[in-house]
């Protein structure tokens, strides 16, 4: 719900700009200032998302201070504005192309960028930087030249010099272009953990941070009618996006539903790099004064070697994937196999109860927390009484299933502070612990025989089934494990001496 609500405001602040400039058009004075005041406001709106981020995390210094640096930037943007929107109203002009104003526009470029390397700084031992360099470094030289190309050397070849005015004009390219770079790096080195919607969200904001800044040089330069005003939205909604993003951040990084394919996106980040290598032979071909036979077959040899090139890389991505999958498979079964193996060490096979192995490791866990917390624990010994005729009458496989079924009541019955066990044969052990009062383990005793009134079905016949059950209780019949299982078992062949069928308690 939040993050909906996150996306309708940052959507509504741009489409109102937009209706704006619309409705008002960017001629007036009135359209002026209210594209000032739209932006000036939508800096503050992304400001507040960002504060409120840091008051969110108020032990997260790292967090903190990320947001901080962010909010720098955001308020230079406002400083910017407001600078702006003064001399809007005062009807001053201003100094130049390039005046203090987009100096201090240039600072939130400048504090972002402190931003991205201090997130990576911190995140440092999470991303393979190595593995991501190459193709990132394909895209900002492409991307860089081009931009060099047709925005930076135009300018050069009219300036008297290389002056501060020159280094104000080619923030953009290259201050977009580092944060783009740095941005995708970061989102595709850290989306397995979470937050990965987050990174999505600055990333896509710094998309249209470029393209805004490409379509105002190319309305600076090639002179057309329309107003950069226009612009002012996109470049409105990579602060928003910041703010947004920031709401959204998880100083934990729990793991998070995130709609996007894997596979898709590692294609994506597989065939940038050449898409961008093209988009460079493209233009470069642009560039070509004559056309004969050797540029139009390079023109076309090029893109098919691009081609051939990108179906090599995905077939071996394919072939990783399926032996990463191989591995996982594998990796699966053993944990799975390991799992039945230590289960089946700690259970009976037949009844899946605990072994005696388990309930020697249990029993003694459970007496001394019965002894750290001056609780009473009891053991029963339960025999089941003339089982030998039951194998001999019906078969050992009749007598199996006598032994499950007698494990399943046991189960279904007794409380939930109980460990059953069998021992073997036709015998189970129960330990009732965390026990307060004596008249407790009494009542479990008599539950226990009240166990065997109800027959049992074998081969459709009911059959009536009685136990021979002894009980000895820590700390009043002993103190040791071994003593109070000696107690227990003399308690049980009591009840058979006494006719069997019954509850006996060792005597004090």
């Amino acid at each position: 719900m939040r993050q909906k609500l996150i996306y309708i405001l940052i959507i509504a602040w741009i489409v109102s700009h937009f209706s704006w400039l619309g409705i008002v058009g960017t001629s007036s004075d009135l359209a002026r200032i209210g594209n000032s005041l739209f932006t000036t406001g939508g800096a503050i709106l992304s400001s507040a998302m960002l504060l409120l981020a840091i008051y969110k995390h108020p032990t997260r210094s790292f967090t903190q201070r990320l947001f901080f640096l962010l909010l720098l930037g955001n308020i230079a943007l406002i400083a910017g504005e407001v600078g702006q929107l003064v001399l809007q109203i005062q009807r001053a002009e201003r100094f130049g192309p390039f005046d203090w104003i987009d100096f201090v526009f240039s600072l939130q470029i400048i504090f972002y960028l402190i931003a991205f390397c201090y997130f990576l700084f911190n995140r440092r031992t999470q991303i393979n930087l190595r593995f991501f360099l190459f193709d990132e470094l394909i895209i900002l030289i492409v991307a860089g030249s081009i931009s060099w190309h047709y925005m930076i050397t135009p300018y050069l070849e009219n300036a008297t010099g290389f002056d501060l005015e020159t280094l104000l004009l080619i923030r953009y390219p290259l201050g977009d272009l580092l944060l783009l770079g740095g941005m995708i790096i970061l989102f595709f080195g850290v989306m397995k953990r979470g937050n990965s919607k987050s990174l999505l969200l600055v990333l896509l904001g710094f998309h249209l941070q470029l393209l805004a800044d490409l379509l105002y040089v190319v309305l600076y330069r090639a002179d057309f009618p329309v107003s950069a005003m226009w612009l002012d939205p996109v470049w409105l909604a990579t602060t928003l996006t910041v703010g947004g993003a920031a709401i959204l951040f998880d100083a934990d990084e729990r793991s998070l539903d995130f709609m996007l394919n894997r596979r898709v996106l590692d294609w994506v980040r597989l065939v940038t790099p050449y898409i961008f290598l093209l988009i460079l032979f493209i233009t470069m071909a642009r560039q070509a004064v004559t056309f004969n036979g050797l540029t139009i077959g390079l023109m076309i040899a090029t893109p098919l070697l691009i081609s051939r090139q990108i179906r090599i890389v995905m077939d071996n991505q394919r072939l990783r994937e399926n032996l990463e999958a191989k591995v996982d498979q594998r990796t699966a079964d053993l944990e799975r196999a390991l799992e039945e193996m230590e289960h089946m060490a700690y259970h009976d096979a037949l009844t899946n109860l605990p072994n005696r192995y388990l309930f020697a490791r249990l029993f003694k866990e459970e007496l001394r927390r019965a002894e750290i917390h001056e609780r009473l624990a009891a053991l029963y010994f339960i025999d089941v009484d003339h089982f030998k005729q039951i194998n001999d009458t019906y078969g050992h496989q009749i007598g199996d299933q006598l032994i499950i079924d007698i494990a399943s009541r046991l189960e279904k019955k007794l409380p939930h502070n109980t460990v059953i066990s069998r021992q073997g044969g036709d015998e189970f052990v129960v330990l009732l612990f965390d026990v307060k009062e004596t008249n407790v383990i009494e009542e479990c005793g008599q539950v226990l025989v009240q166990l065997f009134e109800r027959p049992f079905i074998l081969q459709e016949t009911p059959v009536f089934m009685t136990a021979s059950i002894g009980c000895a209780i820590y700390p009043t019949h002993a103190t040791s494990r071994t003593t109070l299982i000696e107690q227990a078992d003399v308690a049980m062949y009591e009840a058979k001496r006494r006719g069997k069928n019954q509850f006996y308690l060792q005597a004090d």
